[in-house]
């Protein structure tokens, strides 16, 4: 009966040491599919310290100069934040 008994506490300890080993599992899991997803922005979309800001004109947003979209209107240029902006400028002041 002792050697049951003894048998028994072991198959306790293991199968609490399994359920702790999944339940570690299950919590990295969680936390490393966060930092996985997260990208760091390249260094080319980062504007230049002291870089000047131009305003589109149409929506407003504010963009570094150098990742402007630059339409020349009426002999002069304007900044825009993409495409589709001045596309949208274009059609609005016909």
């Amino acid at each position: 009966m002792k050697r049951k008994d003894e048998f028994m506490n072991i198959v306790k300890i293991l199968v609490i040491i399994l359920l702790l080993y999944v339940a570690y599992k299950v919590v990295k899991m969680f936390q490393g599919g966060r930092s996985e997803n997260v990208k760091p922005l390249p260094n080319n979309d980062v504007p230049a310290k002291g870089e000047d800001l131009v305003q589109d004109p149409f929506c407003k947003t504010y963009i570094p100069k150098s990742q402007a979209y630059i339409q020349n209107v009426e002999g002069k240029e304007i900044f825009f934040c993409s495409k589709e902006c001045c596309e949208k400028y274009l059609t609005e002041k016909k």
